[in-house]
């Protein structure tokens, strides 16, 4: 271990001057909220589809997704009637570029020509007839990887089709027919009726089956009221990016207590877990969920989630935040908050009214939701939810009219309606996201795309002396990183006429193309910002893979590196098991390899070029232990003759704390290094 008294700074504080101390921050967080631009809760709503209108008796089924750059999708069904579900329907869509400020006008995306044959079994009770063309349960996905769009929907209740955007949702692929993964449930589930979400699917984003799209589906036999009971619910997924398609495990069957389960919305959580949250007609009258390792198989036994109501109606989830990414684990949800109907004909496993449309937020994987906040008081039913970078939530939901409700009407479907809002609107100010991947502290933001990732460049407030550009470059490159947690250390920089960059390759674990893409990057900002030919790199977190292995290849163009609790073994974070796939490797072929790739192999040439280090790091980390990260770093660096500085907070961890954050030292290593102070 590293000499304390000699090199690393111990924070010891006793209890009198501890109480000074959190007095004194207590009086500086309103001060802290105002300077970081603390957002105003807000909520805003315009009407994208309106009943009725441009010849179409009502639009339904609503759902919407962000695309990796920032493009809104809005869809729809546009039934020609307002019989139901059945009859000639279409898929109506809409795109925003603004982030769902301003619309571009919609444009229909799936329709047929001609006559389809009618499912028997509505043609049985008379609930459609040839040449109606029913276009039904819509499915999008967000490819965070290829940026494609993957849109899935069914025909007649019976056929599925499979379609992909590569140019923002403005046109798509001829669709191609995928209902032969659904028939090989038939072993399992012989059913008459099929359809997809509706909602949005999810692609996984971390975990063992990191890039695999799962979409929840139903199935029903068809035999009872509308054709569309008895059902089950299940999964079916891809694992190459929509080009093929399997069928997981039924996750929720049609057995008491659980009577009926159909439309599903689906959520990863933090353990890599996939959770499914099923409308149903069962007694109890609340949300099922059940959860599984890869989304398809091995479905936990279904509960009820006693805080989440079920009127009988779609409802829809979405991820907000999750840690170690973010501050905090956040899981939104959506549906009509209502168990009451006009008309008194409440009784169990029949409808309720659909109205108060409710948004709920969960910090703990959907357990409990402390917050209930009513969006639309009146009359509301199906929604989709979609979170921007910025930290904004969309909520795409069917509105309708309350002169319905002199009438009695258990629902009325009379708009489209997009509501924009965020967290702190939610939670009346109470929670107020530390991150924000659009953060700029208040100065000139550029965005742009290097290598086919997002970039950006934040202009310093004022000129450094003497023509200079110093720059300090921000890792990781994940999440919504950098954020308003590092408000206090970039702002300073900012301030001293240093600029903030960064780029967003993704959850790579510093695999090789990354590392091309950070050397793409370098080279475009200091040629076309002019920036100095050596930056200073502040490394948080996981971003210590990226920086170090940046850093060894490229000795010559780094200043300094400053790390905040940063990544050194990729065998203590994530892990080679985790890593080996980014690698493209197996796990024995990564370890075999890791003096090409791991920071702690890589110090010599850092060493050899005199970089000066400095990391600050918390003895009680348990994400990335100090012990086998900075400690190891600092040990071999020094051995190899390199300048390295080790400040070690005691009882602190892997957190959002002052210690780590506003750091005199850090701020005076950077200015000193980068500005020749």
């Amino acid at each position: 271990m590293v000499s304390f008294p000699v090199i690393a700074t111990i924070m010891k504080i006793n209890s009198l001057c501890r109480w000074l101390f959190l007095c004194a921050i207590a009086a500086l967080v309103p001060l802290l909220a105002a300077s970081i631009g603390a957002a105003q809760p807000f909520v805003e709503k315009i009407n994208l589809f309106e009943s009725g209108k441009d010849d179409y008796a009502l639009y339904r089924i609503p759902g919407i997704v962000v695309t990796k750059k920032g493009t809104v999708l809005a869809w729809c069904e546009a039934r020609k009637n307002a019989k139901g579900d059945w009859g000639p329907i279409d898929t109506m869509m809409r795109r925003s570029t603004d982030g769902g400020r301003t619309w571009l006008p919609r444009h229909r995306i799936v329709h047929v020509e001609g006559e389809l044959p009618v499912n028997p079994v509505a043609a049985a009770q008379k609930l459609d007839k040839p040449g109606d063309n029913t276009a039904n349960n819509p499915v999008a996905i967000a490819d965070r990887e290829t940026g494609a769009v993957h849109f899935l929907y069914c025909l007649e209740y019976c056929r599925c089709f499979y379609m992909r955007s590569d140019d923002e949702g403005a046109t798509w692929s001829k669709p191609v027919e995928i209902t032969a993964t659904f028939e090989k449930f038939r072993k399992d589930y012989d059913w008459k009726v099929i359809a997809t979400g509706p909602d949005h699917g999810i692609q996984l984003t971390h975990g063992p089956y990191k890039g695999r799209l799962v979409v929840p589906i139903w199935m029903s036999l068809g035999t009872g009221n509308h054709a569309h009971r008895p059902s089950v619910s299940a999964t079916i997924y891809s694992n190459d990016h929509g080009k093929t398609w399997r069928r997981g495990e039924i996750a929720i069957p049609d057995k008491a207590p659980y009577r009926y389960p159909n439309e599903t919305v689906v959520v990863q959580l933090t353990n890599g877990n996939v959770l499914l949250n099923a409308r149903s007609e069962s007694d109890a009258h609340r949300r099922i969920q059940t959860n599984s390792k890869d989304g398809a198989t091995g479905w936990t036994r279904p509960v009820f989630n006693d805080q989440l109501l079920e009127p009988i109606c779609m409802g829809s989830i979405v991820r907000f935040s999750r840690k170690p990414d973010n501050d905090k684990n956040r899981i939104i949800f959506a549906n009509p908050h209502n168990l009451d109907r006009r008309d008194g004909k409440a009784k169990e496993g029949v409808s309720r009214d659909r109205r108060n449309l409710s948004i709920k937020l969960s910090y703990d994987e959907c357990k409990t939701w402390p917050v209930n906040k009513a969006l639309e008081p009146g009359y509301s039913a199906y929604s989709d939810l979609a979170v921007l970078a910025d930290g904004a939530i969309l909520c795409f939901y069917e509105r309708g009219r309350e002169a319905d409700a002199e009438r009695r009407k258990p629902t009325s479907y009379a708009y489209l309606t997009l509501a924009r809002f965020n967290l702190e609107w939610l939670t009346d100010g109470k929670d107020v996201p530390a991150l924000d991947q659009r953060s700029n502290y208040g100065a000139q933001r550029d965005s742009f795309e290097v290598g086919g990732c997002a970039a950006f460049v934040i202009h310093p407030f004022k000129p450094a002396p003497g023509g200079a550009k110093p720059w300090v470059w921000y890792a990781p490159t994940i999440g919504h990183h950098p954020s308003t947690v590092n408000t206090w250390l970039l702002s300073r920089l900012l301030t001293n006429g240093f600029y903030v960059t960064g780029i967003y390759v993704g959850e790579t674990f510093a695999n090789p193309k990354s590392r091309e893409q950070f050397t793409a990057f370098y080279r475009h900002v200091t040629k076309a910002y002019g920036l100095s030919s050596k930056a200073c790199l502040l490394a948080q977190s996981r971003g210590g893979l990226n920086h170090y292995n940046f850093a060894a290849d490229h000795p010559d163009w780094v200043w300094c590196i400053a790390g905040i609790f940063p990544v050194g073994d990729l065998r203590s974070y994530p892990g080679l098991k985790r890593a080996a796939p980014e690698y493209h490797l197996s796990e024995a072929e990564l370890d075999a390899q890791l003096a090409r790739h791991n920071p702690i192999e890589r110090l010599a040439p850092i060493a050899k070029a005199k970089i000066p280090v400095l990391h600050i790091h918390g003895d009680a980390d348990k994400v990335v232990p100090l012990e086998k990260n900075s400690q190891v770093i600092y040990d071999r660096y020094r051995a190899l003759g390199g300048p390295m500085e080790l400040t070690v907070v005691p009882g602190k961890g892997h957190q959002h704390d002052p210690a780590f954050f506003e750091s005199e030292a850090m701020l005076a290593f950077i200015l000193r290094h980068g500005l020749g102070r």
